[in-house]
């Protein structure tokens, strides 16, 4: 099964005439970690799609990075799928964030027109924005309700899970990059835990305790 084989069973992409204009129009990259997908200020020319991988989209103020989300297999970024309908630059920026990613490339001159022409590509488009409208608002509940220090426990528990380890190589500012906040403030918070018993605190090492 090759990849767009794959993606297209993932969207239900029925249409054969779509299936054939996605394989003629759009092209797949391979990028590493680190390598930015989408910059602040430039302007949207092509939709990306993971087909492979993990990227990080985030914004950035002064000195500080706000997580927005991470994008992982056969999904794009909600942010860019909108300028895709009206030209204009981008306010995130994408960046690779595990070993290496699988890129979909669709020129944005053809994610319009296949809305009007292909209903599985409408629906594509609908769910991507639906979806991305429910983490908004799980994100903002998460905000109102809980506190700092329980928002960086459970992203330390979640983390644990995925990397199926208990001890994660990560920095403080790593952390503090993924709240919005000072890597000052993420120590002080991450020493609290560390006191109640629900971490261990090492050298460019942090250990969740079950």
């Amino acid at each position: 099964m090759d990849t767009l084989h794959a993606f297209f069973k993932h969207l239900h992409i029925r249409e054969e005439e779509l299936q054939q204009e996605i394989r003629k129009q759009s092209t797949i990259t391979t990028h590493l970690k680190g390598d930015y997908l989408i910059k602040v200020d430039e302007y949207i020319k092509v939709l990306k799609i993971v087909l492979k991988g993990k990227v990080r989209v985030y914004q950035e103020s002064e000195d500080r990075e706000i997580l927005i989300y991470y994008l992982n297999d056969m999904e794009t970024c909600t942010l860019s799928l909108s300028a895709c309908f009206d030209d204009c630059q981008s306010n995130v920026n994408a960046i690779v964030e595990g070993e290496e990613a699988l890129i979909l490339n669709i020129p944005v001159r053809y994610v319009n027109d296949w809305c009007y022409k292909y209903k599985s590509w409408n629906h594509f488009t609908i769910k991507t924005f639906r979806e991305s409208y429910t983490l908004l608002m799980q994100n903002y509940a998460t905000l109102a309700f809980k506190t700092l220090k329980e928002r960086i426990l459970e992203y330390l528990l979640k983390e644990a899970t995925d990397q199926n380890h208990c001890t994660l190589q990560m920095s403080h500012q790593q952390i503090a990059n993924e709240f919005g906040t000072t890597r000052e403030v993420v120590s002080r918070l991450l020493k609290k835990l560390e006191k109640e018993k629900l971490l261990n605190l090492g050298q460019k090492f942090i250990q969740v305790i079950r």
